[in-house]
């Protein structure tokens, strides 16, 4: 199953990712903030992280499905393990090779635009009195 509606399907869970990015950024000033322990905040931390790789692993899913390919169990879990190495091999094993390098500086855009959108979420409320 190909076509327009997994391609659609994959871009609504980038927005996902970067809103979902930049909601962690106000969370984590939020936690920063008293009466919240730094146990609290590592917590909230962890399970923003946890969400990511989650709507992570969904664009992975929508990509493999796209390309009418099966992933090994073994990558799936080196992706949880180590995802910036196993995230590029996917993309490096699965793209045609005219393709490989710009879908994996693709890949490593996206890691940036999520770490700025989580500090803009964090300035952002910073700014408005979250601190």
């Amino acid at each position: 199953m190909s076509g327009p509606d997994l391609s659609q399907r994959k871009q609504a869970t980038l927005v996902a990712l970067g809103g979902a990015s930049f909601v962690l950024g106000i969370v984590d000033v939020l936690f920063a903030l008293p009466p919240a322990s730094e146990g609290q905040r590592l917590l909230v931390m962890m399970l923003g992280n946890i969400a990511l790789l989650v709507i992570g692993f969904r664009w992975l899913a929508l990509d493999a499905r796209e390309l009418e390919i099966r992933r090994p169990t073994w990558l799936d879990v080196a992706i949880v393990l180590l995802a910036a190495i196993f995230v590029p091999y996917y993309l490096y094993k699965t793209r045609p090779q005219p393709r490989r390098l710009s879908a994996i500086l693709a890949c490593f855009g996206l890691v940036f635009g999520c770490m700025v959108l989580t500090a803009l979420g964090a300035a952002v409320t910073a700014n408005l009195g979250g601190i």
